[in-house]
């Protein structure tokens, strides 16, 4: 069975790659693919691998769909004169941490009305750490060159300490910049996260270095805002509730608010906010999250002893787009947590409204807000949707698209996903390097199989018809030999019998004008069949038999007319049939025009040709003509059928009193090809 698939695949691939079978690529890929499969056995086993990895891609691993970024982009250098020229950018965090975790971000940028992922990303750059702003005492943690290159130029470049190093102050060295379209040298990055345990501590620090500055998309500071262009970090789990939905107002100025209540007083290190994007509603980045608010944190319900760690209240917040929005708390006690809102978010249908995914509230990195009370000054309450928006979604772990994880947990998902995104990679590359090497030799073994087979169905062709030609030659040579001794007999018997009657006494003379003419039609009539039996004589082949030939036929057509025969180049080689039967019976009949109609008192026959064509000459001097005239006349559109039977042509001189030259030519070398059957 597997000779026989093998042999259908040579075929069909074979026909395919000769044009006679048309397939779709789709098609082609398909069937190279299950051919591969039947000839290969690793075939499955890495596509049972590459399955595999794409079911952990998808199941296991956090999603790299990009979400909409803010309007903060990140950072982006001056143009640099020289590609190689330094460029240093510190962050200092405030106080010393011990760091286990550096993650350094892409970004897109556009240009030319393109968004390019990896923007400015540097081709080369170094992370340094020190506990001193001289950064006299440095450790060197990274460098740019000895990381693999992701499988796509939007992955974030991490570092992991094994051991975990105290320092305040980060810095990256970029070496070498990224070349833009241009030719603009410069370097440009999302976002750096610098990770204590599962804070980012690099949150909010001072940067320091020279920037290229457009707000609000690209500034110094916006390199530590938190923002990414890979959105919330959330897992693949996806999310069965939206969030929290106020009631809608008709304008956007608002007192409204959302809280809530933890079980106990905690030390608050941050709250983050996480914006909507719910899955039944426009894809609109930052979806309803508020323009003016404070946020508040307190010990008791009546925030008598409020800490404002947050205030907006005068100035609007830059849209966040899909990015967690994360607020220092200072370390304070807090167990009430509150967002006030003065400006709300235009919704839809000139409707506005309060939209959040999720509040956060960590301490020591623990997430203390799942589970918690919330109250808010009013609610969206359509029975339809309860399903998806009400307050306690605010706080039961998940965004409103997937479940959310912890940003280490996130960033080590998003380096797996790096790796497991690399080896499929490998594996199809590996795996369509095969198909083309299974599909080359198949269609090389095709080829050769089908050219094979059109040999051998040639070489039978050519066989046959070798074939057909001897018993062709013997059947001329059979019906040759019948002519010659059956036809030419009686012939040569009639005008024998007819020349003894014209000399007879006995004879009337009234009988002598008819015996004269069987005397002479018997004669023309052997002549014209010893032409056929010579042309069919399989051993009268060549040149020189054909100019003997055409010499022999003068004297008969002639008769006792004067006349004299000349060669001019005597080449030899065979010719066909069909060459000498064309050439015969235009050199007899250009001597029979001319014995006919020219009183000529002499004619002058010439035969020669080279090393490509054969000609003859036919010459009188006598009457001649005016060809515009005659040139229907006089057989000489046979002539020219005749010419062009065997490839060749005729050219005719002549003028009334001055005689006329007819001469033949055609190529003897290419008699083949107009060889009829």
């Amino acid at each position: 069975m597997t000779i026989v698939k093998l042999f259908l695949a040579l075929l069909c691939i074979g026909l395919s790659s000769l044009g006679l079978l048309s397939v779709t690529a789709e098609e082609s890929s398909s069937f190279a693919e299950r051919i591969t499969r039947m000839l290969s056995p690793d075939m499955k086993k890495d596509e049972a691998a590459l399955k595999s990895l794409r079911l952990q891609l998808d199941q296991q691993l956090p999603p790299f769909s990009p979400g909409h970024s803010g309007l903060s982009k990140g950072f982006h250098s001056r143009f640099q004169s020289e590609q190689d020229t330094p460029l240093d950018l510190t962050i200092d965090m405030g106080e010393s941490f011990p760091l286990d975790r550096i993650a350094v971000f892409p970004v897109q940028g556009m240009f030319r009305g393109a968004m390019i992922d990896g923007y400015g990303f540097p081709e080369h750059f170094t992370v340094e750490l020190s506990n001193n702003a001289d950064f006299s005492n440095i450790e060197l943690i990274l460098d740019s060159e000895s990381l693999p290159m992701p499988p796509r130029p939007n992955h974030p470049r991490q570092f992991v300490l094994e051991v975990p190093t105290a320092a305040r102050y980060v810095r990256l060295r970029i070496l070498k910049h990224w070349t833009r379209g241009d030719g603009e040298f410069l370097s440009a990055f999302g976002e750096v996260m610098a990770l204590s345990g599962p804070r980012n501590v690099a949150l909010y620090s001072e940067v320091e270095g020279e920037s290229f500055t457009t707000l609000p998309d690209w500034y110094r500071d916006h390199l530590v805002d938190g923002q990414t262009d890979l959105g919330l970090p959330v897992g693949p789990k996806p999310s069965p509730t939206n969030g929290f939905l106020s009631k809608a107002s008709k304008g956007p100025i608002t007192d409204k608010w959302v809280q809530m209540e933890l079980p106990e007083i905690a030390r608050i290190d941050e709250v983050a906010i996480m914006p909507a994007q719910p899955v039944d509603a426009p894809d609109q980045f930052g979806h309803g999250f508020p323009r003016k608010f404070r946020l508040l944190i307190s010990e008791d319900a009546d925030f008598d002893d409020a800490k404002v760690i947050a205030d907006y209240s005068d100035k609007r917040f830059p849209n966040p787009g899909d990015n967690p929005v994360v607020f220092p708390a200072g370390g304070y006690s807090a167990r009430f947590i509150r967002l006030e809102v003065t400006e709300m978010w235009h919704i839809s249908r000139g409707g506005f409204s309060i939209t959040l995914a999720e509040i956060q509230v960590f301490e020591n990195g623990a997430n203390l807000a799942i589970g918690a009370v919330v109250t808010a000054s009013d609610v969206f309450a359509k029975k339809e949707f309860l399903h998806v928006w009400r307050p306690e979604y605010l706080v039961d772990g998940y965004s409103s698209q997937n479940r959310l994880i912890g940003l280490k947990e996130w960033l080590e998902g998003l380096e797996e996903r790096r790796n497991v995104e690399s080896q499929i990679a490998e594996l199809e590359n590996r795996i369509e390097g095969r198909v083309e090497r299974i599909l080359g030799w198949i269609l090389s073994t095709a080829i050769v199989v089908i050219i094979a087979f059109i040999g051998i169905v040639g070489m039978l062709l050519a066989r046959r018809k070798r074939a057909l030609g001897e018993q062709q030659e013997a059947l001329r040579a059979r019906i040759a030999r019948d002519l010659h001794d059956d036809l030419g007999s009686r012939l040569g018997g009639m005008r024998l019998l007819s020349e003894s009657l014209l000399h007879s006494d006995e004879i009337p003379e009234s009988f002598h004008q008819d015996l004269d003419l069987l005397h002479r039609s018997s004669g023309e009539a052997t002549d014209a069949m010893r032409d056929i039996v010579w042309l069919l004589d399989t051993r009268e082949r060549s040149l020189e038999k054909l100019r003997q030939q055409l010499k022999l036929l003068v004297p008969s057509i002639l008769g006792s007319m004067p006349w004299e025969f000349h060669v001019d180049g005597a080449p030899d080689a065979e010719v066909d049939f069909e060459f000498r039967r064309q050439v015969v019976l235009a050199f007899r009949e250009s001597l029979n025009n001319a014995a006919k109609h020219s009183d000529s008192p002499l004619f002058e026959c010439r035969v020669g040709g080279d090393s490509e064509t054969f000609w003859f000459e036919v010459h009188d001097r006598g009457t001649g003509f005016d060809e515009a005239t005659v040139k229907k006349g006089l057989g000489l559109n046979n002539l020219r059928k005749r010419a062009e039977t065997i490839g060749g042509t005729v050219r005719i001189e002549s003028q009334p009193d001055a005689g006329t030259m007819v001469r033949f030519t055609a190529p003897y070398r290419r008699s083949k090809r107009h060889r009829l059957p």
